[in-house]
């Protein structure tokens, strides 16, 4: 067995017995987006929120830093000068000013981080919401679920059954 850590995949055995507990894969995915669905045994889908995650928390960073540069600015100026710029003197200032040459995208930083942020806590929040209800549905038979279709109707369903008894 390998020792179980953040990075590490636990080793199991066919003979052994692992049971899948949704309280764990959301505070496996807690503490890592993504590590709740490798616990679930989803891998794909673990990668693909960790690199949302990734990317949104790396895109907040970098516009915090920019909008520090617009904010330096500011504050060296003074909110009155500032006021009566317009856009690219305003640009033409941060460059003299701190030396960053602020491009087209970039020139509402605050904001722009903001929304990283904030897309940042919803895909926290949805990945580890959608690795608990793996967790749930981990031993749920995905075989025996099908999708009906009728050509006279325009209406579909979904069928599902289980069996409670023991099947021999």
């Amino acid at each position: 067995m390998l020792p179980s850590g953040i990075f590490a995949i636990d080793n199991v055995t066919p003979d052994s017995v692992r049971q899948i507990m949704p309280k764990a894969a959301l505070i496996r995915s807690a503490i890592v987006p993504g590590w709740g669905h490798l616990y679930v045994r989803k891998p794909i889908k673990g990668l693909i929120y960790f690199s949302l995650e990734a990317y949104h928390v790396y895109r907040f960073i970098e516009y915090n830093s920019i909008y520090q540069h617009v904010k330096e600015t500011k504050n060296r100026l003074g909110i009155e000068v500032w006021s009566t710029l317009t856009e690219p003197q305003k640009k033409e200032q941060i460059k003299n000013i701190t030396g960053y040459e602020l491009q087209d995208a970039t020139w509402r930083p605050r904001e722009i981080r903001n929304k990283y942020a904030w897309w940042s806590v919803g895909f926290y929040l949805i990945g580890m919401l959608d690795a608990f209800v793996d967790a749930h549905l981990y031993y749920f038979p995905s075989d025996k679920v099908e999708l009906t279709g009728d050509s006279r109707s325009v209406s579909m369903g979904i069928k599902i059954s289980w069996s409670l008894g023991d099947s021999e």
